[in-house]
C-alpha cells in the first residue's frame, strides 16, 4: 500500500511586500468609498425618479424622458416608497362643499395655514412641516395644539410615514404625533424626513406660482 502525504505549504506575512500591501489596502479603501458613493446616487436616482411621478407625471411619461423601461420605472418608484400621488390642500371649484381639512399634527383648519399638504393617510401644514424637520434634526420635541411631535427612535419600528409608508429603518429619520385628527384614521401622525423634502418643494413651487401671477 502507498502512503500518500499531504504537504503543507505555510505563507507567512513576512513574504508580503509592504508596498503591494499598501497598495492593495489603498484600492480596497478606493473600492469601498465607490461601491458606498454608488449605493447614494442609486438612493437618489430612485427618489428624483419617484418625485417626478408624485408631481403629476406619469410613469410611462418618466420612462421616455430616462430612456427607461415603463417596468423599471415602475419597481424604481415602488422601491423608493411607492406610486400613491398627493394633492396639495387648495380650495375647490366644482361648486359642491368643501371638504373640513385639517393638519393631522396641529389641528389647524385649511383656511388658517398657507399651503396644506394631504398624503393618502394624513395631512400637514406648512407650519408642521418646519416643525418636523426641526424635530428630526435636533431630536427634541415640539409642541402644538394637538400635543408634542416628537422624533421616533431607531428601534420603533411598528410606525410608519402616512405619506410614503416607510418605518424607521427605512427612513433616515421619523417624526410623529401621537394622535392624529381631522381625516386621518391612524392612531399616530407620522411623516419621515423624505417626504418632509419633498413637502419643501411642494411648498416652494406653490409660492412660486403665486409670485408669478
Amino acid at each position: 500500500m502507498v502512503l500518500l502525504a499531504t504537504v503543507y505549504c505555510l505563507v507567512t506575512v513576512d513574504k508580503v511586500n509592504d508596498d503591494l500591501l499598501a497598495e492593495a489596502r489603498l484600492a480596497q479603501e478606493q473600492l469601498i468609498d465607490a461601491e458606498r458613493d454608488l449605493e447614494v446616487a442609486r438612493a437618489e436616482f430612485h427618489r428624483a425618479v419617484r418625485r417626478l411621478h408624485l408631481r403629476g407625471s406619469s410613469l410611462r411619461e418618466v420612462a421616455t424622458v430616462l430612456g427607461l423601461s415603463h417596468q423599471r420605472v415602475h419597481q424604481i418608484v415602488e422601491e423608493a416608497g411607492g406610486s400613491r400621488r398627493w394633492v396639495r390642500g387648495r380650495d375647490g371649484r366644482s361648486g359642491l362643499p368643501k371638504p373640513h381639512l385639517e393638519c393631522s399634527f396641529c389641528g389647524k383648519p385649511q383656511k388658517e395655514v398657507r399651503k396644506l399638504i394631504a398624503g393618502p393617510h394624513a395631512f400637514i401644514c406648512d407650519g408642521c412641516v418646519t416643525l418636523a424637520e426641526a424635530v428630526i434634526s435636533s431630536g427634541q420635541p415640539a409642541s402644538t395644539a394637538l400635543g408634542s411631535i416628537n422624533a421616533v427612535p431607531e428601534h420603533v419600528t411598528h410606525l410608519r410615514c402616512c405619506f410614503c409608508g416607510k418605518d424607521r429603518r427605512q427612513a433616515p429619520g421619523l417624526a410623529a404625533m401621537p394622535a392624529g385628527t381631522g381625516r386621518t384614521t391612524r392612531e399616530f401622525a407620522v411623516i419621515c424626513s423624505e417626504c418632509l423634502a419633498l413637502c419643501d418643494e411642494i411648498i416652494t413651487d406653490e409660492l412660486a406660482e403665486q409670485d408669478n401671477v
